[in-house]
């Protein structure tokens, strides 16, 4: 049964989402421009996810329509709705949420309030349940079976399908050689895009690897861009309610594209990806190293359809001259973005990223073809001040908790100091605090 595990589990993975989380914060190159609360939405986003019951009661039905090891099989594939990134959120997320409310209950109790729960039973058994989820998630994923990208891979691939996408690569030349300077300023240019469609966060980019060819000690690696703006349906379904405050005139010519390149062994230094979806290379600008390109996207057939492993959605070659094709929707799309978004009020900007953080949970959904029995559009019907169309949130207490973030620093959660504590005593108490037992 989907959530039995003892307290000592549930303690040992909420250490090593903990220990995960402290790393890839820590080592995270942080870039904002200013334009949206980033840590307002984010705090505001993981209270919904936990305090309100938003994750549990979603997954609750997913697994009735669908079993977490299916999901991590039915994403081994380049372009997946779900990857890493999404995995580890789903653990990342929910914890975040979690520690934010346990650290309020301690201040209250310690500043003297009276019959203060720090975590109830209830609490304990919905956290334990997604652990739990996520335990079943992320190794069906990994080649590897880990829970996490520690050692520095995110191999999902099997040999054979690598070679085949290695065998419709093209060998970059002294005459060729124009293709990297073309990929380079594309990946640039959807970089930024991307950042400004997501509201400045990573979600939509996702690199993995490395990955080896038969004969050649050049490891391959794997860039993809995903959620290109398509217009109102993805992956055969309707997303226009989901992306309210997204609509450009110029969709991508493509769903999401997929770039992989091999890179010199003799020249690279260092390569490793984490959790978050991030290669770290040395040199890190490699460019001028690379050996091979191959350019690709996948068919958005509905995930509900897969069939791991024959049937997982075609991953279709491109030609280099799709490059400047992207270039020119990604212009395009960040200068009518930025215009669009710089119109927003407060409270617009808000809801767009708590969206992002929350209804991460409808790329779950769709695994399980229960897309439809949920309400997406409670974040715009919330900056319009409207009535809720969802019955699983209570629109009071989350302006309450967002009133209360607004006494922080930039809207965030003051636990967040807890990364900064000496080591010794984190080995006891972790980031994520462990169960609250009583």
């Amino acid at each position: 049964m989907l959530g039995n595990i003892t307290d000592d589990k549930a303690n040992e993975l909420i250490k090593i989402v903990s220990e995960n989380v402290k790393k890839n914060i820590l080592g995270r190159s942080v870039v904002e421009s200013k334009l949206f609360p980033v840590s307002h939405y984010i705090h505001t986003a993981t209270y919904i996810l936990y305090d309100q019951l938003y994750q549990y009661n979603i997954t609750k039905e997913l697994v009735k329509a669908i079993r977490p090891e299916h999901i991590g099989l039915r994403s081994k594939s380049l372009g997946a709705p779900l990857n890493q990134l999404a995995m580890n959120s789903f653990a990342m997320l929910y914890l975040h949420g979690r520690a934010q409310v346990i650290n309020d209950r301690l201040n209250k109790k310690k500043h003297g309030e009276k019959n203060i729960t720090i975590e109830s039973e209830d609490e304990i058994k919905r956290t334990k349940y997604v652990l739990d989820f996520w335990r079943r998630l992320i190794p069906n994923y990994r080649n590897d079976k880990n829970l996490t990208a520690d050692n520095g891979k995110i191999q999902i691939l099997a040999d054979d399908k690598v070679q085949e996408l290695g065998n419709q690569m093209i060998q970059i030349t002294d005459d060729n050689r124009g293709i990297i300077t073309n990929l380079k300023k594309t990946t640039a240019e959807l970089t930024i895009h991307n950042f400004i469609f997501q509201g400045e966060c990573r979600a939509g980019i996702f690199e993995s690897g490395p990955y080896y060819l038969e004969d050649n000690l050049d490891p391959l690696v794997f860039k993809e861009f995903q959620y290109l703006y398509l217009g109102e349906k993805m992956f055969e379904i309707d997303v226009s309610e989901y992306l309210q405050f997204h609509n450009i005139s110029k969709p991508s010519p493509v769903p999401n594209v997929i770039f992989g390149y091999t890179l010199d062994h003799n020249k690279m230094e260092k390569l490793e990806f984490n959790d978050w979806g991030t290669m770290f290379a040395e040199p890190s600008e490699f460019t001028k190293h690379i050996t091979s390109i191959g350019i690709w996207t996948k068919e958005l057939m509905h995930p509900k359809d897969y069939e791991y492993p024959d049937n997982l959605g075609n991953i279709v070659p491109l030609e280099p001259s799709i490059l400047e094709e992207l270039s020119n929707f990604a212009n395009a799309g960040t200068k009518e973005l930025y215009v669009n978004f710089s119109k927003m009020n407060y409270v617009e900007k808000l809801m767009l990223g708590v969206n992002l953080y929350t209804n991460f949970l409808a790329l779950y959904t769709i695994y399980g073809g229960i897309e439809n029995d949920f309400s997406w559009s409670w974040p715009y019907e919330y900056a319009r001040d409207e009535k809720l169309t969802t019955d699983l949130l209570d629109k009071d207490k989350i302006t309450a908790y967002i009133k209360k973030l607004e006494k922080f620093p930039r809207g965030a959660h003051p636990f967040l100091t807890r990364l900064f504590r000496r080591k010794k005593i984190q080995k006891k108490d972790p980031f994520y605090y462990y169960l609250q037992n009583e």
